[in-house]
């Protein structure tokens, strides 16, 4: 795709002016079935390859023996129907990609030690891959960067690190030599935004496509919206359509209308069973099934101070909210019904800003 062996040796060579601390213990890399015999003739000796890995070793005292690289450790992107793929070129190519190369950066960010991203060489769209999925499941210690070499080293064929003794190669092109005495390369640290905290338990898992991750994390990390339409009785939490009651639409429109109102939270008193039947009266008519329900909530308060009607559908809302909506526990929790203060009298009430609502349509 791209991903030139030079790479590897640059970014390694950038590393080892930083100091021993730097130097990986491992490099891995993804890439096409083309880019995989690029690199394993260009950086290993296997085969009648160049070794220019070796020699980079060799020349600036890095422990071959202690930097796992082989064959193995180039990794290639297969189609869907798992076939290596040779170059990408289209759509369903450029999903493989992203989806293999955030399931590595995902299984490495759960291994202990420090990951370093570059994202040098290669097409584009994978190196946003990269970074991304870097953003997602990267640690406080984990970097990202990008290795700079200058003109006209950058692009030279011949060229793959600085050599301890400066030799000259041939301008491709051009009746000319270069002396590498005039080599530059740095690595530029690239800041990103770490998101593993702030997702916490909701990180995206094994098993999900970038696609999917990405919208998994996209519903943790955007404002709630809670959408009612009257007129079709339906419920879209953050565009997710949910199915819910008759009874738990009533409730949850009930508490809608209180927040956008910015109403206090309400105790499931006597007062409650009289909003709630006022909501059952315009959503439903008078002779809803809803009306009997709460004829016998009001004669329990009566009797014993509370009815167990009100924390039965609470839970009941509660958990079809968490388990019909399809978005992710913390996504979820923001549309169910919670308590505001301690006992005895415990009001409730939905954690949602008016201009989070909408409710539309007439019943």
């Amino acid at each position: 795709t791209g991903l030139t062996p030079q790479v590897v040796t640059e970014t390694l060579y950038a590393l080892a002016q930083e100091g021993p601390h730097a130097l990986p213990d491992r490099i891995e890399v993804i890439t096409t079935t083309e880019g995989r015999r690029r690199l394993a003739l260009t950086l290993l000796d296997e085969h009648g390859g160049h070794g220019y890995l070796d020699r980079l070793c060799a020349d600036y005292g890095i422990n071959r023996g202690a930097l796992a690289f082989d064959a193995d450790s180039i990794h290639v992107v297969r189609s869907a129907d798992g076939e290596p793929l040779a170059d990408i070129v289209t759509e369903a190519d450029n999903a493989a990609a992203a989806d293999r190369i955030h399931e590595r950066i995902r299984t490495l960010t759960e291994q202990a030690g420090r990951l370093h991203v570059s994202l040098a060489g290669g097409r584009k769209t994978m190196g946003f891959y990269a970074g991304y999925s870097l953003s997602l499941y990267g640690r406080a210690h984990d970097r990202l960067s990008h290795v700079l070499v200058n003109a006209p080293f950058e692009s030279h064929p011949d060229f793959f690190y600085p050599p301890p003794a400066p030799t000259t190669l041939q301008l491709p092109g051009r009746n000319d030599i270069i002396s590498t005495a005039e080599a530059e390369v740095r690595l530029a640290e690239l800041p990103f935004v770490r998101l593993r905290e702030e997702l916490g338990e909701e990180l995206p898992h094994q098993g999900l496509s970038f696609s999917e991750a990405v919208e998994r994390a996209q519903q943790v990390l955007i404002p709630p919206q809670l959408t009612i339409d009257l007129t079709e009785r339906t419920v879209t939490l953050q565009g997710q359509p949910i199915t819910l009651s008759a009874t738990h639409f009533l409730w949850l429109t009930w508490l809608a209308d209180r927040a956008r109102q910015e109403a206090p939270p309400i105790a499931f008193d006597e007062a409650a069973v009289d909003e709630l039947t006022g909501y059952a009266d315009w959503l439903e008519g008078r002779l809803s099934q809803l009306h009997e329900s709460l004829a016998s909530a009001r004669k329990e308060i009566e009797r014993e101070g509370r009815s167990n009607y009100f924390e039965r559908t609470r839970s009941r809302l509660n958990k079809a909210i968490a388990e019909r909506s399809g978005l992710p526990t913390r996504a979820a929790a923001r549309y169910q019904i919670h308590t505001h203060s301690s006992r005895p009298q415990t009001p409730y009430g939905l954690r949602l800003e008016p201009e989070q609502i909408r409710i539309e349509g007439e019943p």
